[in-house]
Order: C-alpha cells, then structure tokens, then sequence
C-alpha cells in the first residue's frame, strides 16, 4: 500500500515527519514551528518549540529507564531568536 508523503507549501521547511501520515513538524515562511499530530496543531516560536522539546525529551528518557541529557537541546551562546 502506497502512502501519499504530504508535501509543505513553498517557503515551509520539513523537519520532522511522524509514524502517521499527517503527524509532521514544519518551520513556515514566518519562523513559526508546526507541531501537527492526529488532528490537532501546535504552533510555537522557536525558543518555545525548543524548550517543549527538551521536556518531551526528557520525559521519554525517564519513561524508557535512559539517561537523560539536555546538552543536546543546548543552544550556542549568542544564538537567540528575534520574534520581529
């Protein structure tokens, strides 16, 4: 059985797909982040989606008995995001 891949509109960014079909995270044209799982969205600025990211992740850490370690959610000093 062939699955159709959704494809983003121009100027969206594909950085995460999901088991099911539509479960995917886009970055749009504005910088937003799109969280877009079963049949709901999430959008969050990008200092939101990360910190959302590094709680997830470390929830599944714990769930799974693995070592939990944030450095890889770190940003570089200097690197911020400009909400303009």
């Amino acid at each position: 059985m062939n699955q159709t891949i959704p494809s983003v509109p121009p100027g969206w960014q594909m950085l995460a797909r999901g088991e099911q079909e539509n479960d995917q995270v886009t970055r749009c044209p504005a910088g937003h982040i799109h969280l877009d799982y079963g049949n709901f969205t999430v959008r969050l600025h990008r200092d939101e989606f990360l910190t959302f990211a590094r709680m997830v992740a470390e929830a599944a850490a714990r769930l799974q008995g693995v070592a939990w370690s944030a450095s890889t959610f770190e940003r570089p000093p200097g690197i911020g995001f400009s909400e303009n």
